[in-house]
């Protein structure tokens, strides 16, 4: 008989920028240190190799049965269909469809964007591109500067200059073309394959994607790394990556009425809230929803499997016990979840199958 839930273990994923101390603030850490350490992988069945470190196995999660820990991948292919349910294993083969990470940064990430699922299937022969959501769990000064993301292009779009710096790797007047928005705990953001972006930082960030590792970084210095064409545009022609942009100018307002979707009530009791954060409406590739309780909950399953992350506080799955920054994986084939204790947790669901 499968555990109720799948505890996965911490799986902390080099990156080129900075950041991670916001992870180590959830988690509790008496000490919070920000390194080339700052994505937490959950639910990872790719390799986090990114454009400076290569590894077999780095980012691929792992999980806790007992005192045994298991591989993710390995176990999701000996009980795959009690694990993700026989539609979404007919659709999307034993694979969670969907990744999620905890993410900090300490300072900009490189501008990139992202491959849409068509253009991934034309260009890079992928079934999966990368839309991916940001659910904003905390902000921070960072060297007195605000928090804040840049996403889309704005009015001072000039779609000749950007192409040009674009392929010379250096952006003189390129990071000004795209809107820089304030950000606060709570936001969502859904960043759609072809929108131009950049986390700036001082974000901690619950981040949803597909289960892809697609990006097109045009600048050739990457947080003080120096990157190849090859890296900074998938191996693909550079006109190709770069014509991968949605040139399309809109204005800060324009950007939260199509990416930021209204958190919706579910279910209300004397005990918690249940609150839709990305509905299947708001986006056909993943969903995801927050609960937060003080005393007893009795969760029913959707008829899906699910990837649960504590976010605060302390709670109790069945038997097993959980705190803030751990996260579990949720089988098709668990039913109902009892749920006790204070604190919130996010949940994150696949495509419908």
């Amino acid at each position: 008989m499968l555990p109720s839930i799948l505890p996965f273990e911490p799986n902390r994923v080099l990156r080129l920028y900075l950041g991670g101390s916001g992870i180590d603030k959830i988690c509790g850490k008496e000490t919070a240190v920000d390194n080339r350490y700052p994505e937490n992988w959950i639910a990872s069945c790719i390799e986090g190799n990114g454009r400076a470190y290569h590894s077999p196995g780095h980012g691929i999660s792992k999980i806790r049965l007992g005192d045994e820990i298991v591989s993710f991948p390995e176990y999701l292919a000996a009980y795959a269909e009690e694990l993700l349910g026989e539609r979404h294993l007919r659709k999307y083969d034993a694979n969670p469809a969907v990744l999620v990470k905890l993410l900090d940064s300490a300072e900009q990430l490189p501008m990139q964007v992202h491959p849409t699922k068509e253009d991934a299937r034309r260009h890079l022969g992928s079934s999966y591109g990368k839309t991916e959501a940001w659910l904003v769990l905390a902000t921070r000064k960072v060297n007195g500067e605000d928090p804040y993301l840049l996403v889309g292009f704005n009015e001072r779009l000039d779609k000749e200059i950007f192409m040009r710096e674009c392929l010379e790797g250096q952006f003189t007047s390129g990071l000004s073309m795209l809107n820089r928005i304030d950000v606060k705990p709570g936001d969502t953001i859904i960043i759609r394959g072809g929108v131009p972006h950049a986390i700036g930082p001082g974000v901690t960030m619950v981040e949803v994607m597909e289960p892809s590792d697609w990006v097109v970084i045009p600048e050739i210095n990457c947080c003080g790394v120096q990157l190849s064409e090859k890296q900074r545009f998938m191996g693909i022609a550079p006109e190709t990556a770069i014509g991968m942009f949605e040139f399309t100018p809109q204005t800060q307002e324009q950007i939260r009425a199509r990416f930021s979707p209204v958190p919706k009530i579910l279910r209300q009791t004397e005990n918690g809230t249940l609150r839709s954060l990305i509905s299947p409406a708001d986006c056909e590739l993943f969903s995801a929803s927050e609960l937060v309780l003080d005393g007893t909950w009795l969760l029913e399953n959707q008829d899906a499997c699910a990837i649960g992350i504590i976010t605060e506080g302390a709670l109790c799955l069945d038997d097993i016990p959980m705190r803030a920054g751990e996260n579990f994986f949720l089988p098709y084939a668990t039913r109902t979840l009892q749920i006790t204790g204070r604190g919130k947790m996010i949940m994150i669901r696949p495509p419908k199958a």
